[in-house]
């Protein structure tokens, strides 16, 4: 039975779910991947990477998400321009990962390359971020100006530059450890946008620079899908405006079902759970079936100290709809090379999901409630469960319809003791 059900999931992942005996709902492994950002390992050595790599294969983890391969910052240096004009400002810093002709001092970068030998020996995977500019932070505010779509075209060519350098430099001996890659911009609920009051025109940017990116990830790396991981202000908009605005981009960018969506979960804000499955689910229902759609765990609280693991595990069991989830990030918060550090992380992996079995709303106990959410859960209602895990009652990495059988008679059984 099990084996059928693997099986049919591949064919079943992306369908909706009516309520049957055939209905499947893929259990996402515990963490896909963790951010890294470029300052912390533009200087690792080849030994550093694979030491990083392998505690973090050891851990389960499967890929790193590298930030961004080039870092462009800009200080404003003339003070009559408006903010938005991005003539106005001078690069004051920049770095590369590798060698770049948008930074003609990079010639001796070598982090990509270090970082994607020894992801091929220790079997990982990377997904490589393009440009990091500051001058982003400027725009998305109002109605889309002339300076917005100067900025998006200059970021845009400088995105499709790093693209086609990637695939020049390390396209041949590295496209089995390159994952994807990963659009930097970090879209949130924009104003207008989400009002519905700039007639569509923010989206339509965006998507165009998108859908080029995209079109640039699959021509130099066919297959290979575009991330992208935004975030959102729960005082700007409502969850459901939110999800059409990005329902809007993902249409005219033209993503598939390999591209990827993740959502930073808001534990940075320090978001209530009831409040990362609200804006979770809204994206979840407005957007899955166009493209895949998981959850970027935030790792840090407000105080931007690392959170601990009963919060990690708080708001992971929030987003009950995710095919997968990241971290931002382990590398920065939990890991420092230290056996003691990584134990630490580990013993918390195998207490992580401890829970009561078959108790998927979280009330503390199995009663005839857990059944009856099981199952909107796996109907058209697709309803979050507060905690998903603790429904894969057959083992078999997977909620389905013998899950929702076996949670029935544990009921029927607990009834009759």
């Amino acid at each position: 039975m099990k084996r059928w059900f693997a099986a049919v999931f591949a064919v079943l992942l992306f369908l909706p779910l009516t309520v049957s005996a055939e209905a499947v709902l893929q259990m996402p492994p515990l963490f896909e991947a963790s951010f890294l950002q470029g300052w912390l390992c533009r200087e690792w050595s080849a030994e550093r990477w694979q030491q990083e790599f392998a505690a973090m294969k050891s851990l389960g983890f499967r890929a790193v998400i590298l930030q961004s391969a080039v870092d462009l910052t800009y200080e404003k240096t003339e003070a009559e321009k408006p903010e938005t004009d991005s003539s106005a400002y001078r690069l004051t810093d920049a770095a590369a990962l590798y060698p770049t002709a948008l930074l003609p001092d990079s010639g001796e970068a070598c982090a990509l390359g270090r970082a994607l030998q020894a992801a091929g020996e220790t079997g990982m995977q990377l997904y490589i971020g393009t440009v990091s500019d500051s001058r982003w932070w400027n725009y998305g505010w109002g109605s889309p100006t002339s300076d917005y779509s100067d900025w998006l075209a200059e970021n845009t060519a400088a995105n499709l530059t790093v693209i086609r350098e990637i695939a020049e430099q390390f396209g041949d001996e590295y496209s089995a450890q390159i994952a994807g890659f990963y659009y930097n911009n970090e879209i949130w609920n924009m104003d207008v946008a989400c009002a519905g009051t700039d007639e569509g025109r923010t989206a339509a940017l965006l998507a165009a620079q998108i859908r080029a990116v995209k079109d640039a990830v699959r021509g130099a790396f066919p297959g290979k899908p575009l991330l992208l991981s935004p975030f959102y202000n729960n005082t700007l908009s409502d969850a459901a405006s939110y999800a059409a605005f990005w329902q809007a981009i993902v249409q005219k960018a033209g993503l598939g079902q390999e591209d990827i969506i993740a959502l930073q979960d808001g534990c940075g804000r320090d978001y209530a759970p009831e409040v990362i499955r609200a804006w979770q689910s809204a994206l979840q229902g407005a957007l899955d079936g166009r493209l895949t759609v998981w959850v970027n765990n935030e790792t840090f609280g407000s105080d931007m100290k690392p959170v601990q693991l009963s919060r990690l595990k708080q708001d992971y069991l929030a987003s009950s709809d995710a095919r997968r989830h990241i971290l931002f990030s382990w590398n920065h918060y939990y890991s420092r090379l230290s056996d003691a550090a990584h134990a630490e992380f580990a013993d918390g992996f195998e207490t992580f999901l401890d829970r009561t079995a078959g108790d998927v709303n979280g009330d503390g106990r199995t009663d005839p409630d857990d059944p009856e959410a099981l199952s909107s859960l796996l109907g058209a209602e697709r309803t979050a469960l507060a905690d998903w895990c603790a429904g894969d009652l057959d083992g078999s990495g997977a909620l389905n319809a013998a899950d929702l059988t076996l949670l029935r008679r544990r009921i029927i059984g607990n009834t009759q003791n």
